[in-house]
């Protein structure tokens, strides 16, 4: 009887630390740091994405990524690589590209990705910030 006392204490009071919000799931805790595109719905319009599959950066001329494969996409970078594209007087091919993103910052309560590098297309290389004072990728941030 006693054992069945103790049995029944300890599964109340593992019930009441659950029910009283014991640990938070991991979901809330550690929400994933996102990529930021501007949106082509109006002027300084931004979207938020994670592990996007293709998004753009509207500098000049724009440059487009395709099909983008990630390797990893973690709390302080991510990797990958995808198909990137020149737009300026039509859409040019520059081939198979490497992507890293990086240096994370917050906006709002949102951690994102401000840097990404950029290797092995056949233009392009270099890394562009992005700038939450024009809403765009840029390949300098200046106000």
């Amino acid at each position: 009887m006693l054992k069945q006392m103790i049995t029944a204490a300890v599964l109340a009071a593992a019930c009441a630390q659950g029910a009283a919000g014991g640990a938070a799931p991991a979901a809330a805790a550690t929400r994933p740091v996102v990529v930021y595109e501007p949106a082509l719905t109006g002027l300084h319009a931004v979207k938020s994405v994670v592990r996007p599959s293709s998004w753009y950066l509207t500098i000049g001329p724009a440059t487009e990524f395709r099909g983008a494969h990630w390797s990893s996409w973690g709390r302080t970078t991510a990797a990958g690589t995808a198909t990137m594209y020149q737009i300026d007087f039509g859409t040019h091919n520059e081939g198979h590209a490497r992507l890293k993103l990086y240096d994370v910052k917050s906006h709002g309560g949102t951690r994102y990705f401000s840097r990404l590098r950029v290797s092995g297309a056949r233009t392009g290389n270099g890394v562009w910030n992005w700038c939450f004072n024009f809403g765009e990728w840029q390949a300098s941030c200046q106000a």
